[in-house]
């Protein structure tokens, strides 16, 4: 009798490992391309905002900047600063406005525009806010003069010279792109005193996650209002 010839066991295992392996390969890829971006975040982009952040401890136009503030504004009250802010806000609003337009024409102010358009893209938007929570400088439009109750001014300048807040995830102030706020206390180099903070606003797209880890965690209220204690109904400021 002439012996059946059966198929040859091994093909067919041979085929499942190929597209076991195949499969494997295509879910490390996309893992691979997901994490890719977030990776050299980390690895390029942090970094490089660690080095701009030291460098801008040390810069004598922001210093100089938040000194002169300090000593104009030190005579006002909180009513008057509330008062600056209500106005402040309008003009926001408005477009224009000549307190807002005064800030923005200060030498300071034109330095931190120069500062983002070196950053390629890595800051889009920076404050400048004095030892009382006021905005000494800034490129261009914001909500707030009177910034004392944001967790950009709340979580770095009562904790002193380390001072640190990462914010959550937000829209850029001109809503065309995912980005952070990260805000440091500045400190007098004579001194050695806190004297303001710099806030900058740093792009996702650059960072990806490990560049904008939440620092400290903040409350649903905080994210919802972006105040430290909010009143109800308050409105989103960035």
């Amino acid at each position: 009798m002439t012996p059946v010839a059966l198929p040859a066991p091994g093909r067919p295992r041979r085929l499942q490992r190929g597209l076991t392996f195949g499969l494997a390969a295509a879910v490390l890829a996309l893992a691979l391309a997901f994490a890719w971006p977030h990776l050299v975040g980390a690895a390029v982009e942090l970094p490089r905002l660690d080095r701009l952040f030291a460098e801008l401890h040390r810069d004598g136009v922001l210093i100089e900047a938040l000194r002169a503030q300090n000593a104009a504004l030190a005579g006002k009250d909180e009513a008057w600063a509330l008062d600056q802010d209500r106005i402040w806000n309008t003009e926001r609003l408005a477009g224009e406005g000549p307190l807002q337009q005064g800030v923005i024409a200060r030498p300071a102010s034109q330095h931190l525009r120069d500062i983002v358009a070196a950053s390629g893209g890595l800051v889009s938007h920076a404050f400048l806010i004095d030892a009382e929570g006021r905005m000494a400088a800034e490129p261009f439009l914001s909500y707030n003069f009177l910034q004392a109750d944001k967790p950009k001014f709340h979580d770095t300048f009562p904790a002193g010279a380390a001072g640190r807040h990462v914010s959550w995830l937000q829209l850029s102030f001109d809503g065309s792109h995912p980005i952070c706020w990260r805000a440091e206390t500045m400190v007098d180099p004579q001194t050695q005193a806190p004297i303001g903070v710099l806030a900058l606003e740093v792009s996702y797209l650059k960072l990806g996650y490990f560049g904008c880890i939440e620092m400290p965690a903040h409350t649903p209220q905080e994210r919802a209002t972006n105040h430290v204690a909010a009143e109800p109904g308050t409105s989103i400021n960035p």
